[in-house]
């Protein structure tokens, strides 16, 4: 063996995964490999233990059913805020019912930042206000526009030593001083942006009172949080002190540095899920036909323009077909395709082996249970994706997009254990639902309004060719669409008898 070799055990076995996920004093994140995330501190992604538990009793309540129907309320208004936009721009190019090419990704990350934004911050813009390139009175970049940048630079800050920020700001340095300065003004200006949001959420939290309709839980508990420890520094009792920091305490840069982290997973893997949800649609108009029969269940007289809180009860639950769009979405691009833990005792884990024939489908008589020794200290890889392309679980058909495999019958219950987009175990993502109910209510109200088809330029290639194209990715934060047009088409409002059965 080398030396400093570390064992390594990729796993696709969904009752060892389950046991990996569950077994957390076994099995634990490798917290080194985050800390160049900690871009303004620690916060519930980066740590481990009684610290990560302290960060997630802090964030948790506000994820919530009401948080859920909030979140309905908000997607329904940003939808219809973009709809308008993109009508213009049907009008534009020959009439209301011209059909117009879209970069998906582009507009779905626009809108599920301004849901997040709303929902989990109190910023309550406009789909024409986050377009304005002109940044507000005493900021840098206008508050996308930063978050954009961020995102940019992110590897450029997990890569430049801290000192490094200190010298180019002392040195020209050619090229490097340049990438060093962008990065910095990046986060320095979304800095600003969330030390704005906190300002307000100090005052609601100490009035009483909330500005408006909005009620941000989630900023308002990292507030809170935030507070419990600034009262604590303003007495002389380290004993109190002490107490703060083990409860639901967080310091400033912890409370900045959890902003960062649900302002990033609550808008930037939903948008790009989204994008290969709607790129899969204009690829299967079968499926695409599926949803909007059943939106069109729901809203016979069209999307609504506004939405009640009691809008998501009554209208999720009709859904369920959109929901397993989503959710065979995420089954063939999970947004993280793989998670590490590190082995903290000698254990095994269970798992099973299977032979496959010429044609690649799972001889049944070969499936066998194994157990795979684990040693201390190594890691194991936790494969996601291929979990979810594991055809014991799926079928022989693993590879074809079949939201009925999410779909409950009399003889059938879909694999809950073959299926972690969103982890795992106790550490699964708080925020799964808000994606749901966020995702369910975008794509039913895209393909209420529009019909998605693949771009003219790619009508003529053969279907293999336009899938390859429009699934395109690249590996990144999460799984990054990178060519991901469509062209979308406005319905009539009430179909006729002709246009249903086309």
């Amino acid at each position: 063996m080398l030396t400093g070799a570390v064992p390594t055990i990729w796993l696709a076995d969904a009752d060892g995964i389950k046991f990996v996920m569950s077994e957390t004093r076994i099995f634990q994140k490798d917290v080194d490999a985050y800390k160049a995330l900690e871009f303004y501190g620690q916060n519930v992604v980066t740590t481990e233990g009684s610290d990560w538990r302290r960060h997630r009793r802090i964030a948790t309540p506000a994820f919530n059913e009401a948080g859920n129907a909030f979140v309905w309320k908000e997607t329904v208004r940003i939808v219809n805020e973009w709809f308008a936009e993109l009508d213009t721009r049907a009008q534009a190019v020959g009439g209301a019912r011209a059909p117009f090419t879209i970069n998906a990704q582009q507009a779905l990350v626009q809108a599920t930042f301004l849901v997040i934004s709303s929902a989990g911050f109190g910023r309550c813009a406009s789909w024409n206000e986050d377009q304005a390139a002109m940044p507000p009175p005493g900021h840098a970049l206008a508050f996308p526009t930063a978050m954009a940048a961020a995102l940019t630079n992110l590897h450029n800050k997990v890569l430049i030593p801290s000192w490094l920020y200190a010298l180019c700001a002392r040195v020209g340095i050619p090229i490097v001083g340049r990438i060093v300065r962008e990065t910095q003004a990046a986060y320095d200006a979304l800095r600003a942006h969330m030390l704005e949001l906190v300002a307000l959420s100090r005052a609601w939290v100490v009035t009483g009172k909330v500005t408006g309709d909005l009620d941000a839980v989630l900023l308002r508990n990292l507030v809170k949080a935030n507070m419990a420890v600034l009262d604590s520094e303003e007495t002389d009792s380290t004993q109190a002190q002490a107490h703060a920091r083990e409860i639901k305490s967080l310091t400033e840069d912890e409370l900045f540095s959890n902003m960062f982290t649900f302002l990033l997973a609550g808008h930037e893997t939903s948008a790009h899920s989204l994008s290969f949800a709607v790129a899969l649609l204009a690829l299967y108009p079968d499926v695409q036909r599926r949803i909007y029969e059943e939106a069109l269940r729901l809203w016979p007289d069209g999307v609504p323009t506004t939405a009640s809180t009691s809008s998501y009860k009554e209208s999720m639950s009709q859904l369920p077909y959109t929901l397993a769009t989503f959710h065979e979405t995420l089954r063939l691009f999970p947004a993280v395709v793989r998670i590490a833990k590190v082995a903290h005792a000698d254990t095994a884990v269970k798992a099973h082996h299977f032979d496959t024939n010429a044609k690649g489908a799972v001889e049944t008589e070969t499936v066998a249970e194994m157990s795979v020794p684990i040693a201390a200290g190594s890691v194991i890889m936790v494969d996601i994706r291929a979990l979810h392309h594991n055809p014991m679980y799926w079928g022989n058909d693993v590879y074809e997009f079949r939201p009925e495999r999410f779909i409950d019958t009399p003889s059938y219950r879909w694999p809950r254990d073959a299926y972690m987009p969103f982890s795992a175990g106790p550490r699964s993502c708080i925020g799964q639902r808000f994606a749901q109910t966020e995702s369910t209510c975008l794509l039913a109200s895209l393909v209420r309004t529009y019909e998605i088809s693949v771009p003219d330029a790619l009508r003529a290639a053969p279907f293999e060719e336009q899938r390859r194209t429009i699934l395109s990715w690249k590996p990144g934060v999460t799984m990054t669409p990178t060519k991901c047009f469509v062209q979308l088409r406005r319905r009539t409002l009430r179909p006729s008898a002709t246009e249903e059965n086309e």
